[in-house]
């Protein structure tokens, strides 16, 4: 028996709890293995507009609509509460497009009464041209009788997301090329609008994974500029570029996917800077795929590079900066360079891996705010050097120097290399990284692929792609659609960023609505964890499930007694780690830990003025431009903060509120 598993179902299932979503599951297994089991009391919805609809039974309160489709069979759209699930029902339509022969799932639409005027967009283009583009027939008068964007966002949310995007783009006087049609069955179920909206599932194990994490649906459902990055052959390095919530990380996921299958046995890299999300994309391709390909290392580079050193080079113990910076201020005792300073010349040729002479002297400081003759760089070096050779002598090397190493190994020939990889939160990395991953990587067709978001950069200050031997012109895809975020939390996160960045970021469009984040100011830190804690509470008692609700904060200290504060209130709650499977509960954590996830409800604890940006750290700033950088920092980290949540945000400080809110 034939059945297919539609995005509006998972993203109905994802608002149960984990128990209701076990019953659902129980039932749907009923159903493919016999759906006249009489527990199901399947019947037709007779009287609705789409003929097709029929009910199944989960308990007393449950109910999933099934659409019958005389070719593909059973399709799961739509599970909820019972008078949801009917009301669902109610106001969807399920048809094959008279143009494109594609199955579209899209909500009635309503009457649009507005007031004529002369000049709107979409009255350019013929009806036919309209109906190639997939709109369904019923959608055409009020289309064209949109008057501003608002109405048209409003219009266009009752529609599949393919057809959303291309009337965006029409919209935006961008030239769009209808779809191909489907003809047969097997073209249906190939064709990549059908691959968008519908999973076919084959047998119980496939239904089993598909149902287990319906939350995790992005990871089945690509969307058409995600699609061209995963399937597109690059001739070099490629980059997808995009804001939160576009869906980087499913294209990296998708990406790793796609070459284990175009190039079995070759080996393969799929990593990221940060060890929390090199864990989730581990995790990730196991819920996508079943396992992680033979061939697929998925590890995040620090892991990597210290693990092939050991192999390749030996040991290697890294050194911390409380280690070596008494060191620098010692060997550079007799120079007048404020510490600020110096511990930031060292991190900057460390950073570049100029370790000699001769790299240094003559290499472009451009933006490092102190300017030096060629005298005083010789003293500085000078200074850097002794160092090193005490590092040296007692078996220690910075991070940097471990990759650098690695680095000429590699280009030796002396280090077995990848035949491709993809890096997530490719912001992050510095030169060393980014250095290290071209010599460890093949030079050739597909060989690295980048996913990421300048304004999500938290760790390292911008850097030329062109001067990493990274050249991209020609192959970077910019992802404009958020599939993710609500549009009232996509604008409260784009208001924490400057103007430039910010009007860029503004060019992504939100699909989705819902409720205004919540800011609140309280007198004392002890008034703000009470309302946080009503504030979890108040979600749990909705229904939204504990798991499905972060709570964030700047530091580690203030994330810890966080969660000792929910639990004593009885709410169940962990903190965030780099483990693939954690304990149930509320997830607790620093935002840096946060990153690459997402939750239904996200709460911001403490976004006060000496936590964002951190005092702590301003005060080690060697110049003004490198107080700038910090701050930047620490402003794409609230932003990474808010973007976090998909439906509902909550921001609590104390005090005076951080400088970034008040825009």
């Amino acid at each position: 028996m034939n059945v297919a598993i539609a995005e509006s179902f998972y993203k109905s299932l994802s608002k149960l709890t984990r128990e209701e979503q076990g019953q659902v599951l129980q039932a749907v297994l009923r159903f493919l293995q016999n759906p006249k089991h009489p527990s199901l009391k399947m019947h037709k919805l007779e009287k609705l507009k789409t003929k097709g609809f029929w009910s199944a039974y989960v308990n007393t309160d449950l109910r999933i609509i099934l659409y019958e489709h005389r070719e593909v069979g059973f399709i799961l759209t739509y599970v909820g509460h019972h008078d949801d699930a009917y009301r669902w029902a109610e106001n969807h339509q399920a048809e094959v497009h008279p143009r494109t022969g594609v199955l579209q799932i899209f909500r009635v639409v309503e009457e649009i009464k507005v007031v004529p005027r002369e000049v709107r967009p979409l009255l350019n283009y013929p009806e036919d041209y309209l109906l190639d583009l997939g709109v369904p027939p019923s959608y055409l008068r009020p289309l064209l009788l949109v008057e501003n964007e608002d109405q048209l966002l409003e219009l266009l949310s009752g529609l599949p997301q393919d057809v959303q995007e291309r009337l965006l783009d029409l919209h935006a006087g961008k030239k769009v090329v209808p779809p191909p049609k489907v003809r047969t069955l097997e073209d249906l179920a190939r064709h990549p609008l059908s691959r968008q909206h519908l999973q076919f599932i084959q047998d119980l194990d496939a239904l089993r994974r598909a149902l287990s994490h319906p939350w995790e649906r992005w990871m089945v459902f690509l969307h058409p500029a995600q699609r061209e990055a995963v399937e597109r052959t690059f001739q070099g390095p490629a980059r997808v570029t995009g804001s939160a919530g576009t869906g980087k990380t499913v294209v990296a996921l998708h990406r790793a996917a796609k070459l284990a299958e175009r190039y079995p046995g070759a080996p393969l890299l799929l990593t990221s800077y940060n060890r929390f999300l090199a864990a989730r994309l581990r995790a990730g391709l196991r819920l996508l795929l079943g396992e992680v390909p033979g061939n697929l290392t998925v590890e995040n580079l620090h892991s990597l590079a210290v693990r092939l050193h050991q192999k390749h080079l030996g040991p290697a113990q890294i050194a911390k900066e409380e280690e070596y910076l008494p060191w620098l201020s010692e060997a550079a005792s007799s120079l007048s360079y404020e510490p600020g300073f110096l511990r930031s010349e060292f991190a900057f040729l460390d950073a570049w891996g100029l370790y000699e002479w001769d790299l240094y002297k003559g290499f472009p400081r451009s933006g490092r705010g102190v300017p030096l003759t060629a005298r005083e760089r010789r003293r500085l070096f000078d200074a850097f050097q002794k160092v090193w050779e005490r590092m040296e002598a007692k078996g220690l090397l910075t991070f940097n120097r471990l990759l650098h190493r690695l680095r000429a190994k590699a280009e030796a020939g002396e280090l077995p290399r990848f035949r491709a990889a993809v890096v997530d939160e490719a912001q992050d990395l510095g030169p060393a990284e980014l250095l290290f991953l071209r010599a460890l990587v093949e030079e050739g067709p597909d060989d690295l692929f980048f996913a990421l978001d300048p304004a999500q950069r938290i760790y390292r200050a911008p850097l030329s792609w062109q001067a990493m031997g990274l050249e991209v012109r020609g192959r970077s895809i910019r992802l404009k659609v958020n599939y993710r975020t609500t549009r009232e939390i996509a604008q409260a996160a784009e208001g924490l960023l400057p103007p430039e960045v910010e009007e860029e970021v503004r060019e992504v469009l939100s699909l989705l609505q819902g409720p205004p984040p919540s800011v609140r100011g309280f007198p004392t830190q002890e008034d703000c964890a009470e309302d946080l804690v009503a504030w979890v509470r108040n979600h749990l008692d909705f229904g939204i499930p504990p798991e499905e609700i972060g709570v964030l904060t700047r530091v580690r200290d203030l994330a810890r007694g966080l969660r000792e504060r929910l639990v004593a209130h009885g709410i169940p709650a962990t903190l965030l780690s780099d483990k693939e499977e954690q304990e149930g509960g509320v997830r607790v954590g620093t935002v840096h830990s946060a990153k690459g996830l997402e939750f239904r409800a996200v709460a911001v604890f403490g976004a006060n003025r000496d936590l964002f940006p951190l005092e702590s750290l301003l005060k080690k700033a060697a110049s003004e431009e490198e107080r700038a950088h910090l701050e930047e920092q620490d402003r794409n980290l609230l932003y990474v903060a808010f973007s976090r949540a998909r439906e509902h945000l909550w921001v609590g400080y104390w005090g005076e509120p951080s400088p970034f809110l008040k825009r």
